[in-house]
């Protein structure tokens, strides 16, 4: 059914059935809109249930991100010598 003839239908109801109708509409657009986003881990769960991915990988503990130190090595820049190669 098309968005018109949805308002059409809408219009031949009698008042009071479409105030009630818009009413409903008002909380549903309300309690959509109100909830809250959703989580990393939830994503990994949804992902996990519907077969897109077959485990949850460990998390890396936040101590290990922040202590992180990127390998001095000599010579120049990877992302230079691939833009060189590119071209």
């Amino acid at each position: 059914m098309s968005a018109q003839e949805l308002l059409t239908e809408i219009q031949k109801l009698p008042p009071a059935e479409r105030q009630r109708l818009l009413e409903a509409l008002k909380r549903d657009v309300k309690m959509k809109s109100e909830r809250r986003p959703i989580t990393e881990d939830e994503v990994e769960e949804i992902l996990l249930a519907k077969g897109i991915i077959s485990e949850i990988p460990p998390r890396v503990p936040d101590d290990e991100e922040e202590t992180f130190e990127p390998i001095e090595v000599p010579g120049k820049p990877l992302s230079e010598t691939i833009i060189e190669e590119r071209r």
